[in-house]
Protein backbone atom coordinates (compact mmCIF):
# COMPACT_ATOMS: atom_id res chain seq x y z
CA UNK A 1 0.00 0.00 0.00
CA UNK A 2 1.63 3.14 -1.30
CA UNK A 3 1.00 6.65 1.04
CA UNK A 4 0.11 9.58 -1.16
CA UNK A 5 0.97 11.89 2.13
CA UNK A 6 3.74 11.78 4.69
CA UNK A 7 1.30 11.97 7.64
CA UNK A 8 -0.37 8.72 6.35
CA UNK A 9 2.91 6.60 7.09
CA UNK A 10 2.25 6.58 11.09
CA UNK A 11 -1.01 5.51 11.35
CA UNK A 12 -0.67 2.83 8.19
CA UNK A 13 1.85 1.24 10.11
CA UNK A 14 1.12 0.88 13.40
CA UNK A 15 -2.32 -0.60 12.11
CA UNK A 16 -0.22 -3.17 10.10
CA UNK A 17 1.87 -3.86 13.16
CA UNK A 18 -0.61 -4.45 15.53
CA UNK A 19 -2.26 -7.21 12.81
CA UNK A 20 1.17 -8.71 13.11
CA UNK A 21 1.43 -9.40 16.83
CA UNK A 22 -2.39 -10.19 17.11
CA UNK A 23 -1.11 -13.22 14.35
CA UNK A 24 1.12 -14.27 17.14
CA UNK A 25 -0.77 -17.62 18.91
CA UNK A 26 -0.41 -16.47 22.54
CA UNK A 27 -2.05 -14.12 24.91
CA UNK A 28 0.72 -12.06 24.70
CA UNK A 29 0.46 -11.34 21.38
CA UNK A 30 -3.22 -10.46 21.43
CA UNK A 31 -2.16 -7.99 24.63
CA UNK A 32 0.84 -6.22 22.57
CA UNK A 33 -2.02 -6.00 19.68
CA UNK A 34 -4.23 -4.49 21.20
CA UNK A 35 -2.15 -1.93 22.77
CA UNK A 36 -0.79 -0.72 19.23
CA UNK A 37 -4.38 -0.63 18.06
CA UNK A 38 -4.61 2.30 20.82
CA UNK A 39 -1.80 3.88 19.47
CA UNK A 40 -2.72 3.64 16.30
CA UNK A 41 -6.45 4.94 17.11
CA UNK A 42 -4.68 8.13 19.39
CA UNK A 43 -2.18 8.70 16.71
CA UNK A 44 -5.17 9.24 14.08
CA UNK A 45 -7.44 11.44 15.79
CA UNK A 46 -4.21 13.49 16.84
CA UNK A 47 -3.18 13.32 13.18
CA UNK A 48 -6.51 14.45 12.17
CA UNK A 49 -6.90 17.29 14.44
CA UNK A 50 -3.44 18.51 13.78
CA UNK A 51 -4.10 18.69 9.74
CA UNK A 52 -4.58 22.05 8.03
CA UNK A 53 -7.72 22.82 8.15
CA UNK A 54 -7.81 23.19 4.10
CA UNK A 55 -6.91 19.21 3.66
CA UNK A 56 -8.95 17.87 7.23
CA UNK A 57 -12.24 19.72 5.96
CA UNK A 58 -12.46 20.54 9.51
CA UNK A 59 -15.35 22.11 10.95
CA UNK A 60 -13.84 24.31 13.05
CA UNK A 61 -10.69 26.14 13.18
CA UNK A 62 -7.09 25.71 13.92
CA UNK A 63 -7.14 27.91 17.19
CA UNK A 64 -10.21 26.23 18.13
CA UNK A 65 -8.73 22.62 17.52
CA UNK A 66 -5.35 23.89 19.85
CA UNK A 67 -7.00 23.24 22.94
CA UNK A 68 -7.92 19.51 21.87
CA UNK A 69 -4.96 18.30 19.71
CA UNK A 70 -2.45 18.42 22.60
CA UNK A 71 -4.82 16.62 25.29
CA UNK A 72 -5.58 13.54 26.33
CA UNK A 73 -7.70 10.94 24.82
CA UNK A 74 -10.74 12.11 25.90
CA UNK A 75 -10.09 15.71 24.71
CA UNK A 76 -9.09 14.04 21.11
CA UNK A 77 -12.36 12.34 20.72
CA UNK A 78 -13.83 15.71 22.02
CA UNK A 79 -12.26 17.55 19.29
CA UNK A 80 -13.31 15.04 16.75
CA UNK A 81 -17.37 15.90 17.85
CA UNK A 82 -16.14 19.06 17.41
CA UNK A 83 -14.27 19.36 13.87
CA UNK A 84 -15.74 16.44 12.15
CA UNK A 85 -19.65 16.05 12.85
CA UNK A 86 -21.05 13.57 11.70
CA UNK A 87 -18.38 12.08 9.93
CA UNK A 88 -17.82 9.49 13.48
CA UNK A 89 -21.25 8.00 14.86
CA UNK A 90 -21.63 8.86 18.57
CA UNK A 91 -21.92 5.38 19.31
CA UNK A 92 -18.33 4.91 17.65
CA UNK A 93 -16.85 7.46 19.90
CA UNK A 94 -18.32 5.74 22.85
CA UNK A 95 -16.90 1.94 21.37
CA UNK A 96 -13.54 4.17 21.32
CA UNK A 97 -13.57 5.37 24.82
CA UNK A 98 -14.67 1.90 26.11
CA UNK A 99 -11.76 0.29 24.42
CA UNK A 100 -9.02 3.05 25.64
CA UNK A 101 -10.74 2.44 29.05
CA UNK A 102 -9.92 -1.21 28.76
CA UNK A 103 -5.88 -0.55 27.63
CA UNK A 104 -5.92 1.96 30.41
CA UNK A 105 -6.47 -1.23 32.80
CA UNK A 106 -4.51 -3.18 30.62
CA UNK A 107 -1.40 -0.53 31.14
CA UNK A 108 -2.01 -0.42 34.92
CA UNK A 109 -3.01 -3.57 36.13
CA UNK A 110 -0.20 -5.77 33.83
CA UNK A 111 0.04 -8.81 32.89
CA UNK A 112 -3.05 -9.86 34.70
CA UNK A 113 -5.21 -9.10 32.56
CA UNK A 114 -5.97 -10.93 29.16
CA UNK A 115 -7.84 -9.34 26.50
CA UNK A 116 -10.78 -11.38 25.00
CA UNK A 117 -9.86 -11.52 20.84
CA UNK A 118 -13.46 -10.03 20.19
CA UNK A 119 -11.77 -6.98 21.80
CA UNK A 120 -8.67 -6.70 19.20
CA UNK A 121 -10.86 -7.20 16.54
CA UNK A 122 -13.35 -4.51 17.80
CA UNK A 123 -11.16 -1.78 18.05
CA UNK A 124 -8.62 -2.80 14.70
CA UNK A 125 -12.11 -3.01 12.93
CA UNK A 126 -12.88 0.45 14.41
CA UNK A 127 -9.14 1.90 13.49
CA UNK A 128 -9.57 0.95 10.51
CA UNK A 129 -13.20 2.96 10.01
CA UNK A 130 -10.81 5.98 11.22
CA UNK A 131 -8.47 5.69 9.37
CA UNK A 132 -10.66 6.04 5.98
CA UNK A 133 -12.95 8.19 7.57
CA UNK A 134 -9.96 10.88 8.82
CA UNK A 135 -6.80 10.14 6.81
CA UNK A 136 -7.96 8.61 3.51
CA UNK A 137 -6.37 4.90 4.26
CA UNK A 138 -7.73 1.72 3.31
CA UNK A 139 -7.36 0.21 6.65
CA UNK A 140 -10.31 -2.35 5.89
CA UNK A 141 -7.89 -3.60 3.09
CA UNK A 142 -5.52 -4.46 5.85
CA UNK A 143 -7.62 -6.17 8.28
CA UNK A 144 -7.81 -10.11 8.07
CA UNK A 145 -10.08 -12.18 6.15
CA UNK A 146 -11.59 -13.97 9.10
CA UNK A 147 -12.85 -10.04 10.87
CA UNK A 148 -14.55 -9.53 7.57
CA UNK A 149 -16.89 -11.96 7.63
CA UNK A 150 -20.31 -11.96 9.00
CA UNK A 151 -21.95 -14.85 11.35
CA UNK A 152 -25.64 -14.95 9.72
CA UNK A 153 -26.60 -18.01 12.18
CA UNK A 154 -27.70 -16.40 14.94
CA UNK A 155 -29.83 -13.81 14.55
CA UNK A 156 -32.77 -14.99 16.19
CA UNK A 157 -30.99 -15.92 19.50
CA UNK A 158 -29.45 -12.12 19.24
CA UNK A 159 -33.04 -10.37 19.01
CA UNK A 160 -34.59 -12.56 21.56
CA UNK A 161 -31.27 -11.64 23.75
CA UNK A 162 -31.82 -7.61 22.85
CA UNK A 163 -35.92 -7.83 24.37
CA UNK A 164 -34.31 -9.95 27.71
CA UNK A 165 -31.64 -7.00 27.82
CA UNK A 166 -33.92 -4.25 27.60
CA UNK A 167 -36.16 -6.20 30.00
CA UNK A 168 -32.99 -6.11 32.47
CA UNK A 169 -31.85 -3.03 31.84
CA UNK A 170 -35.71 -1.49 32.27
CA UNK A 171 -36.06 -3.18 36.29
CA UNK A 172 -32.31 -1.95 36.81
CA UNK A 173 -33.19 1.51 35.98
CA UNK A 174 -36.63 1.64 37.79
CA UNK A 175 -34.93 0.23 41.19
CA UNK A 176 -31.90 2.62 41.25
CA UNK A 177 -34.14 5.56 40.33
CA UNK A 178 -36.33 4.78 43.47
CA UNK A 179 -33.18 4.10 45.76
CA UNK A 180 -31.66 7.61 44.85
CA UNK A 181 -35.52 8.82 44.68
CA UNK A 182 -35.52 7.74 48.78
CA UNK A 183 -32.03 8.82 49.73
CA UNK A 184 -31.90 12.11 48.08
CA UNK A 185 -35.08 13.25 46.60
CA UNK A 186 -33.44 16.76 44.66
CA UNK A 187 -31.14 14.78 42.82
CA UNK A 188 -34.40 13.22 40.34
CA UNK A 189 -36.25 16.23 39.95
CA UNK A 190 -36.34 17.42 36.29
CA UNK A 191 -34.18 20.51 37.08
CA UNK A 192 -31.46 18.63 38.57
CA UNK A 193 -31.61 15.68 35.61
CA UNK A 194 -31.23 19.12 33.43
CA UNK A 195 -28.37 20.59 35.01
CA UNK A 196 -26.49 17.64 35.34
CA UNK A 197 -26.90 16.63 31.81
CA UNK A 198 -25.72 20.33 31.00
CA UNK A 199 -22.65 19.71 32.71
CA UNK A 200 -21.68 16.72 31.30
CA UNK A 201 -21.57 18.22 28.33
CA UNK A 202 -18.62 20.41 29.18
CA UNK A 203 -15.97 21.61 27.35
CA UNK A 204 -12.11 22.66 27.86
CA UNK A 205 -12.50 25.94 28.22
CA UNK A 206 -15.61 25.79 30.32
CA UNK A 207 -14.40 22.56 32.49
CA UNK A 208 -13.76 24.68 35.53
CA UNK A 209 -16.68 27.09 36.06
CA UNK A 210 -18.91 23.89 35.15
CA UNK A 211 -16.86 22.11 37.76
CA UNK A 212 -17.65 24.94 40.50
CA UNK A 213 -21.21 24.81 39.11
CA UNK A 214 -21.59 20.67 39.59
CA UNK A 215 -19.84 21.34 43.20
CA UNK A 216 -22.75 23.59 43.90
CA UNK A 217 -25.76 21.33 42.42
CA UNK A 218 -24.30 18.42 44.36
CA UNK A 219 -24.24 20.05 47.86
CA UNK A 220 -27.24 21.85 47.50
CA UNK A 221 -29.56 18.63 46.08
CA UNK A 222 -27.47 15.72 47.45
CA UNK A 223 -29.38 14.81 50.57
CA UNK A 224 -27.32 12.31 51.78
CA UNK A 225 -24.63 13.61 53.86
CA UNK A 226 -22.27 10.35 53.84
CA UNK A 227 -22.71 10.34 49.70
CA UNK A 228 -22.67 14.50 49.79
CA UNK A 229 -19.74 14.91 51.54
CA UNK A 230 -17.59 11.69 50.16
CA UNK A 231 -18.05 12.84 46.12
CA UNK A 232 -17.30 16.60 46.96
CA UNK A 233 -14.01 15.82 48.62
CA UNK A 234 -13.42 13.05 45.88
CA UNK A 235 -13.74 15.95 43.00
CA UNK A 236 -11.13 18.24 42.05
CA UNK A 237 -11.14 21.79 43.55
CA UNK A 238 -8.27 23.12 42.81
CA UNK A 239 -7.04 22.96 38.57
CA UNK A 240 -4.20 24.85 38.89
CA UNK A 241 -3.12 22.40 41.85
CA UNK A 242 -4.84 18.96 41.67
CA UNK A 243 -3.27 16.06 40.40
CA UNK A 244 -4.13 15.70 36.83
CA UNK A 245 -5.58 11.84 37.86
CA UNK A 246 -7.94 14.05 40.29
CA UNK A 247 -9.15 16.26 37.38
CA UNK A 248 -9.57 13.33 35.37
CA UNK A 249 -11.47 11.50 37.58
CA UNK A 250 -13.83 15.02 37.67
CA UNK A 251 -14.31 14.56 34.22
CA UNK A 252 -15.43 11.00 34.54
CA UNK A 253 -17.74 11.28 36.99
CA UNK A 254 -19.44 14.83 35.64
CA UNK A 255 -19.35 13.23 31.79
CA UNK A 256 -21.75 10.11 33.79
CA UNK A 257 -24.37 12.74 34.14
CA UNK A 258 -25.52 12.18 30.24
CA UNK A 259 -27.17 9.47 31.96
CA UNK A 260 -28.70 9.79 35.30
CA UNK A 261 -29.25 7.23 36.17
CA UNK A 262 -25.31 6.28 35.58
CA UNK A 263 -24.46 9.01 37.80
CA UNK A 264 -26.89 7.29 40.36
CA UNK A 265 -25.06 3.60 40.19
CA UNK A 266 -21.97 5.40 40.57
CA UNK A 267 -23.46 7.08 44.03
CA UNK A 268 -25.27 4.00 45.16
CA UNK A 269 -22.64 1.15 44.01
CA UNK A 270 -19.98 2.99 45.95
CA UNK A 271 -22.66 3.67 49.10
CA UNK A 272 -24.83 0.70 49.21
CA UNK A 273 -23.57 -2.26 46.70
CA UNK A 274 -19.88 -2.51 46.09
CA UNK A 275 -18.10 -5.07 44.02
CA UNK A 276 -14.30 -6.45 44.77
CA UNK A 277 -14.74 -4.32 47.80
CA UNK A 278 -14.08 -1.21 45.78
CA UNK A 279 -16.11 1.16 47.51
CA UNK A 280 -16.30 4.72 48.96
CA UNK A 281 -13.98 3.64 51.50
CA UNK A 282 -11.19 2.29 49.01
CA UNK A 283 -11.76 4.23 46.37
CA UNK A 284 -9.04 6.95 46.05
CA UNK A 285 -9.30 9.99 43.92
CA UNK A 286 -5.63 9.94 43.37
CA UNK A 287 -5.71 7.15 41.71
CA UNK A 288 -7.44 6.52 37.44
CA UNK A 289 -10.27 5.07 38.72
CA UNK A 290 -11.78 4.86 35.29
CA UNK A 291 -11.61 0.94 35.84
CA UNK A 292 -15.22 1.26 37.17
CA UNK A 293 -16.33 1.75 33.99
CA UNK A 294 -15.97 -2.22 33.52
CA UNK A 295 -18.50 -4.67 34.82
CA UNK A 296 -16.48 -6.31 37.05
CA UNK A 297 -15.66 -3.45 39.66
CA UNK A 298 -19.02 -1.90 39.42
CA UNK A 299 -23.23 -1.80 39.44
CA UNK A 300 -22.05 1.22 37.52
CA UNK A 301 -19.71 -0.83 35.20
CA UNK A 302 -22.89 -3.45 34.30
CA UNK A 303 -25.07 -1.12 33.47
CA UNK A 304 -22.88 1.00 31.17
CA UNK A 305 -21.72 -2.48 29.43
CA UNK A 306 -24.67 -3.77 29.62
CA UNK A 307 -25.99 -0.57 27.39
CA UNK A 308 -23.09 -0.41 25.41
CA UNK A 309 -24.07 -4.01 23.86
CA UNK A 310 -27.70 -3.00 23.76
CA UNK A 311 -26.40 -0.21 21.18
CA UNK A 312 -24.10 -2.91 19.60
CA UNK A 313 -27.68 -5.05 19.18
CA UNK A 314 -29.54 -2.30 18.01
CA UNK A 315 -27.39 -0.81 15.62
CA UNK A 316 -26.21 -4.44 14.16
CA UNK A 317 -22.83 -3.03 14.36
CA UNK A 318 -20.55 -5.66 15.80
CA UNK A 319 -17.15 -4.12 15.52
CA UNK A 320 -15.54 -7.37 14.72
CA UNK A 321 -17.14 -9.31 17.82
CA UNK A 322 -18.48 -12.49 16.45
CA UNK A 323 -22.07 -13.05 16.70
CA UNK A 324 -21.96 -16.09 19.32
CA UNK A 325 -19.43 -14.30 21.63
CA UNK A 326 -21.43 -11.17 21.63
CA UNK A 327 -24.41 -13.62 22.52
CA UNK A 328 -21.94 -14.88 25.63
CA UNK A 329 -21.30 -11.22 26.32
CA UNK A 330 -24.96 -10.89 26.74
CA UNK A 331 -25.84 -13.24 28.17
CA UNK A 332 -23.56 -12.57 31.22
CA UNK A 333 -24.51 -9.26 31.57
CA UNK A 334 -28.00 -10.36 31.95
CA UNK A 335 -27.14 -12.57 34.77
CA UNK A 336 -25.60 -10.10 36.07
CA UNK A 337 -28.32 -7.41 35.98
CA UNK A 338 -31.05 -10.67 37.10
CA UNK A 339 -28.80 -11.02 40.23
CA UNK A 340 -28.05 -7.02 41.03
CA UNK A 341 -31.31 -5.35 40.30
CA UNK A 342 -33.38 -7.19 43.21
CA UNK A 343 -30.42 -6.30 45.95
CA UNK A 344 -30.79 -2.66 44.73
CA UNK A 345 -34.51 -2.85 45.60
CA UNK A 346 -34.14 -4.85 48.29
CA UNK A 347 -31.99 -2.20 50.37
CA UNK A 348 -33.20 -1.40 53.97
CA UNK A 349 -32.65 2.66 53.66
CA UNK A 350 -33.58 5.08 57.04
CA UNK A 351 -36.21 6.81 56.50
Amino acid sequence: MIDIHPWQRGPRELLQFAITAYASPDEAGRRISFLLMDVCVETTLRTFLGLPVKISGSAKGYLDLKQYVNGKFHDLTKGIEAAAPGRIPDNELHHLRFYHNVRNRLYHEGNGITIPEEHVRGYGTLAAKLLKELLEIDGHAMLPRAWKQADLTQVHSLDEMRRELERELDQFENAINAVMEKVAPKMVYPSTIRRLKELADFSITTFGADLRSFHDLINKNLTDEKAREWLLKFLADDLSYDPPNVVSNSQLIMELGKNPTAFYSFLIGMQFIPLEEISMDTLDNWDDISFIQQDEYSILGIYESAKYLLEMLRDKHRLGMSETKLLERCKDLRDKLKTISPKVAGLHLPN
